[in-house]
């Protein structure tokens, strides 16, 4: 059963595998509307290691601000260097409905992974993958994150995306459902086959 660790900013849940799931706050209230219960629940299902952010930046100043996204952070590079966690789903939140997964113009996942997400999406969704998108703010929090070795690699993919306001109010339990099988398909990818 995956442990779940509240700090003053932020949640924790230490799960398995190699999977971490994130929701980040934003500015946007709207935007968070549920992101961080669809984390925290997809993360308890698929036994996935998580980070959510509980502050709220419209009600702080710079400075906790700042201290808040340092801890969010320090969060998901500990299971990245101690757990060995191998894939970040970035969860967030958009107006307009529908599905939209960004990979920072193919620089933070693979071709093969982004296609895995997509497809499964694509079952209950309606999904845009968008390889330009680049958000504005906490870009350097998650996505930004350096995930090549020296040869250009991926050893951390990162794929961010971001669910409507229909999608998180009223599938939730379809995003939930999606979120816990795309992680445990990447588990799958990476456990050694087994030949009886």
């Amino acid at each position: 059963m995956p442990v779940k660790i509240i700090y003053p900013d932020h949640v924790e849940i230490v799960g398995l595998g190699h999977v971490l799931l994130t929701a980040p706050r934003t500015t946007s209230p709207d935007s968070d509307l549920y992101t961080g219960q669809i984390v925290e629940e997809a993360a308890l299902t698929s036994r996935s290691f998580a980070v959510i952010g509980k502050v709220d930046r419209g009600f702080l100043d710079p400075n906790g601000i700042e201290s808040a996204q340092l801890e969010f952070r320090k969060g998901i590079e500990g299971f990245v260097s101690e757990d060995g966690v191998r894939y970040i789903l970035d969860i967030r939140g958009k107006k307009e409905p529908g599905v939209e997964i960004g990979t920072v113009e193919g620089r933070t996942s693979s071709d093969s992974t982004t296609e895995l997400v997509r497809s499964r999406l694509v079952k209950d969704f309606t999904v845009k993958v968008n390889n330009e998108y680049k958000e504005d703010e906490p870009v350097s929090l998650v996505t930004g994150y350096d995930g090549r070795d020296a040869k250009g690699n991926f050893t951390v993919e990162t794929i961010q995306i971001q669910f409507g306001h229909e999608e998180r109010q009223f599938l939730r339990e379809k995003v939930i459902r999606d979120i816990s099988e795309i992680a445990d398909i990447l588990n799958a990818r990476l456990e050694p086959s087994r030949s009886d």
